[in-house]
């Protein structure tokens, strides 16, 4: 499309269902690289605070950039815009996303970049609002939240620095829950409202750039080069390989559970919708703790140490949370669908065989760390750590294949849909 300097928005999609695909546009993919970037930051800060508040702190610090960027890609998947214009805001969010990253932690600079997010995204709704009239309805709440946000991020400069976590921890409830439930919900509607559809297709796509970005930053910490050749050893390669593999097969669990487009849990209904954009947010985290956990192995083999046995329950932790939200993110997907009542019941069996192994994974990788700790004592062997994380991922997804290949030599590798009501255009007001 001609970039102009200033035109229509249209909308992303439509309630029938039948819309265009929209792939990623070159500026989502800039968007991501600066929160590389971030997730580098993040990482790097809980590594040196490897305690519960540390943690606490490095989920919130996490969730406001996963928020931020949640914010504008929410305003993509509903509108096209391409306009200088466009680009001069979006150049504005970035600048704040990038001054986040800068400050590294909660402080003035940061929420200057957090205001400046907001403030850019409260530009591009009301140019929106101002020329797409259709979306009146619901770019006013929108409006009305960013807008708020922005005014209480601001209330930390007058307020003690004592205050700046609590008000972002208001912020992230304000827009990540009640932003959500305002719109299912109906909040500062009339019964004549219209909302606007989001293009799912292209939100799904978005969701898994940053689930693969959160693993990128698991991959930098494995594949990581030394100056000093002599610490590139066969030890440290063997190490690379493990690590990898447990990467690579977290992102085969993910990709596992990617629905047909029929099934996904925002076609189901409005509450199923919120709860997978709540759990990716949750998701983000856990996988971010995965590469400091790499980072902590792949210092210890550097150094020829061993690992304390304290660290190992990081590793093991973080992939059992992230198994966890996963099976979360099924269930929201395929919860009370399947097995399908018209099932037969061999292949009802086999369904619930396949939901009682997604549903013991996460278990059965804290019993292995736990096991481990025990046999190894005080200290383990960071190899023997990758060893058992890497065997009990592939034996999953072995596990996993094995369900759905029998699926499918039974003729029942096609998910059937059920019929269903629409998604409701109206809202009602409360």
């Amino acid at each position: 499309m001609m970039r102009t300097f200033m035109s229509h928005p249209t909308l992303s999609a439509n309630w029938s269902g039948e819309y265009e695909e929209k792939s990623a546009e070159w500026f989502e993919l800039f968007l991501d690289l600066i929160i590389v970037a971030a997730c580098s930051n993040v990482t790097e800060k809980l590594k040196e605070d490897l305690t519960l508040s540390g943690l606490a702190y490095f989920v919130l610090v996490t969730s406001m950039y996963t928020s931020s960027w949640t914010l504008y890609t929410s305003f993509h998947a509903r509108f096209n815009e391409k306009s200088l214009l466009h680009y001069l805001w979006l150049y504005i969010w970035l600048a704040g996303l990038g001054g986040m990253v800068l400050a590294g932690e909660p402080c003035n600079a940061f929420t200057i970049g957090l205001v400046l997010v907001r403030i850019a995204q409260l530009l591009m709704y009301t140019t929106v609002y101002a020329l797409l009239p259709q979306s009146r309805c619901t770019t006013k709440v929108d409006m009305i939240f960013v807008l708020s946000s922005v005014f209480a991020l601001g209330s930390t400069f007058v307020l003690s620095e004592a205050w700046t976590i609590a008000v972002y921890a208001i912020v992230l409830v304000w827009e990540c829950i009640f932003r959500f439930v305002a719109a299912a919900q109906g909040w500062l509607q009339t019964k004549d409202s219209v909302r606007i559809p989001l293009n799912i297709d292209h939100f799904n796509e978005r969701v898994g750039c940053m689930v693969m970005v959160a693993l990128g930053e698991a991959v930098v910490s494995t594949i990581i080069n030394f100056n000093d050749p002599s610490l590139l050893s066969t030890r440290f390669f063997f190490m690379m390989q493990l690590g990898l593999l447990v990467i690579f097969t977290m992102a085969m669990f993910y990709f596992a559970i990617r629905p047909p487009r029929a099934f996904h849990a925002m076609r189901r209904s409005v509450y199923a919708g919120i709860g997978f954009s709540w759990l990716h947010l949750c998701l983000y985290p856990t996988l971010l703790v995965i590469g400091v956990s790499l980072k902590l192995i792949t210092d210890a083999v550097t150094t020829d140490e061993s690992l304390e046995a304290t660290r190992v329950w990081w590793l093991f932790g973080s992939i059992s949370a992230a198994l966890t939200v996963m099976l979360c993110i099924r269930l929201v997907h395929f919860g009370g669908r399947h097995p399908a009542p018209t099932d037969p019941d061999c292949v009802k069996r086999i369904k619930h065989v396949w939901w009682a192994v997604v549903g013991a994974a996460p278990l059965v990788s804290l019993v292995l760390g736990g096991a481990l700790q025990v046999l190894s004592g005080d200290f383990v062997d960071p190899i023997h750590a990758l060893i058992v994380a890497a065997s009990f991922n592939v034996t999953f997804v072995v596990l996993e294949t094995a369900v759905m290949n029998k699926l499918v030599q039974l003729g029942h590798d096609q998910l059937k849909n059920e019929v269903h009501t629409p998604l409701i255009k109206k809202v009602s007001s409360h």
